[in-house]
């Protein structure tokens, strides 16, 4: 008997002959069908041409032998592109906004539960039977914290599940009582926490409040880096140039070499026509760190529109002429939009008078 279990369990985990999850060909009624008649779930992958973690799920997750024989004896995978065909509308209803995107769902489809990003198989595998077995999903956790709305864990656990939707309202309210439950931070969840809470602040009530607090109760924070690049770009949306240009300097300030950002901020302060000296004083050292060619002929290309901007539009050609000669030798550099550039400037240029 012993022997016979052990055969079964060996069997079971070395998952199918052929390798690999057996995700279901064509449009996702072919899948519901098949999961209503053998009485599964569905497994919806929502992926894109340009999810690079879409690959590594398939690369590292979906070849390991213990989960690809659980997800094709429990669940009825299909893989739906989210930016064509039925994928469109189908990534739509379900509020689908990064991929990959994990979804199981009823054969009525009704959601059970979704899973985020690239996720090692190990805690693939755990979560996945979690959902299909009926634990740790929103709806349980809905129904937990309702029984005890006390327990900071559950009200925690509840939070992320709404964050995960992109619900920032639902996860604001969640995370606001789950900080009050745990003042102390015995789960050690109370920086994330804020910061969710000033995401929530600035999406829906473009208060920035919470956000700049956030910078200044937690200096150290890794999440400090995309909290100033999300003040800068929000004060440089609202024509708020001086604080725009305060969270870009202490953005710099502690990530000086960052020329990426820099050539971010310059661009849109182009494209606004704001805090365009400045623009051009951070575009400058961004051309200067460029550690390529194909950055440096991106970069001068910023430099050049922050100049036409300025009304320079000599210089700004100059500043063209510089970029597209840079990538020109760049292989397999596209050269339209510097061509694109080049003709607006050119076209902005008034002919000599004929008097």
């Amino acid at each position: 008997m012993q022997k016979l279990l052990t055969l079964i369990i060996t069997l079971f985990f070395a998952g199918p002959q052929n390798g690999g999850v057996h995700f279901v060909k064509g449009l996702l009624a072919n899948a519901v069908q098949k999961a209503d008649s053998e009485g599964k779930p569905v497994m919806i992958d929502f992926i894109t041409d340009w999810c690079r973690w879409c690959d590594t799920l398939d690369t590292h997750t979906y070849s390991d032998p213990t989960v690809a024989a659980y997800i094709n004896s429990h669940v009825i995978p299909i893989k739906i592109d989210a930016e064509k065909g039925e994928g469109i509308e189908i990534a739509k209803k379900y509020g689908v906004k990064a991929y990959p995107t994990i979804l199981l769902m009823k054969a009525d489809g009704e959601e059970i539960d979704r899973m985020l990003g690239y996720i090692e198989p190990k805690e693939f595998f755990a979560t996945l039977d979690g959902y299909v077995t009926g634990k740790n999903t929103l709806g349980v956790l809905q129904a937990q914290v309702e029984a005890h709305p006390d327990d900071a864990a559950l009200r925690y656990a509840l939070a992320k599940k709404y964050e995960d939707r992109y619900d920032m309202a639902a996860a604001g309210e969640h995370f606001k009582k789950f900080l009050e439950l745990d003042p102390s931070n015995t789960l050690g969840h109370n920086e994330e926490a804020r910061y969710a809470l000033a995401v929530s602040s600035l999406r829906d009530a473009n208060d920035p409040a919470q956000m700049i607090s956030f910078i200044q109760s937690f200096p150290q924070s890794e999440r400090k880096r995309e909290a100033l690049s999300t003040l800068w770009r929000f004060y440089l949306k609202a024509n708020d140039g001086p604080n725009a240009k305060r969270y870009l300097v202490q953005y710099m300030e502690t990530w000086p070499n960052d020329a990426r950002m820099m050539n971010n901020y310059a661009w849109r302060c182009a494209e606004q026509g704001i805090n365009l000296d400045h623009a051009e004083e951070v575009v400058q050292k961004a051309v200067d760190l460029a550690p390529h060619d194909a950055e440096k002929a991106s970069y001068l290309d910023t430099y050049a529109h922050v100049k036409f901007a300025q009304g320079k539009t000599d210089q700004a050609i100059a500043l063209e002429e510089q970029a597209l000669e840079l990538a020109k030798n760049v292989p397999g550099e596209k050269m339209k939009p510097y061509e694109e550039s080049m003709a607006k400037f050119r076209a902005a240029l008034k002919p000599p008078s004929s008097r």
